[in-house]
């Protein structure tokens, strides 16, 4: 297997290599946190929610933490299944590989969790496909105890996982493994990012830096940083 080719294919890993030079873009001293989805898995029967990374999956992974600065340490969070969990694995054994000094943190609710039973979700995703599901649930058309509304799955995911980067080490990288859904649903609740018709490929996501008076957020779609005001609701 040729991983590097693999790691130029913009089929596997575009936006994983768009979050490896934004990171290189943020300021030298900041903490930084990604939420991004899990590597490259072969989905089975839609029922079989926990399948496993690929051997390309766990490689594409590998290969990510090798290209990280190793003079920002990391601190690594996934959600509670298997091909999350394989990819923060893969990440920090990569990490290490070039000299990287890194931690596995285990699970973390709001990268999973969104309040909604597994045979409601296969239920929709079946019958309206993921965009019209993922739209549907922006427009409040689902009762709160099918799914918990997006934009309060989205705040209370913030208060959680952007207060937790206080106790990351000095310059270091906060990573969540979560999923596509996941990483759309905080992408647009948090920052009013739309969809564009373009889904979360493999470690894509987002990356963002906080600043004294805003947040810098790399945009997957327009491959740059941006600044973003801080949303009303949430308190430093």
């Amino acid at each position: 297997m040729d991983i590097e080719k693999i790691w130029e294919n913009p089929n596997y890993t575009g936006q994983a290599r768009q979050i490896i030079s934004a990171i290189q873009n943020f300021p030298e001293t900041s903490k930084i946190l990604l939420v991004v989805r899990h590597s490259h898995v072969n989905p089975g029967r839609l029922k079989d929610l926990d399948y496993k990374l690929t051997t390309i999956g766990r490689e594409i992974a590998i290969k990510f933490g090798e290209k990280l600065a190793t003079n920002r340490p990391i601190r690594l969070f996934h959600s509670s299944v298997n091909r999350c969990q394989e990819t923060a694995e893969k990440i920090l054994a990569g990490f290490k590989n070039v000299g990287g000094k890194g931690e596995l943190k285990g699970e973390f609710s709001p990268l999973f969790d969104i309040g909604i039973t597994p045979e409601f979700m296969l239920n929709e995703i079946t019958h309206y496909k993921p965009f019209n599901f993922f739209y549907r649930w922006i427009a409040g058309l689902y009762p709160p105890d099918k799914i918990t509304p997006l934009q309060e799955y989205s705040q209370n995911a913030a208060n959680l996982i952007w207060n937790n980067l206080d106790s990351a080490p000095e310059r270091g990288i906060d990573i969540h493994i979560s999923h596509d859904l996941h990483v759309l649903a905080l992408r647009f609740g948090w920052f009013g990012f739309p969809l564009r018709n373009k889904w979360i490929s493999y470690i894509g996501g987002l990356a963002l830096v906080f600043n004294k008076d805003n947040i810098s957020v790399f945009n997957i779609d327009i491959d740059k940083s941006v600044s973003i005001d801080f949303p009303y609701w949430w308190k430093r």
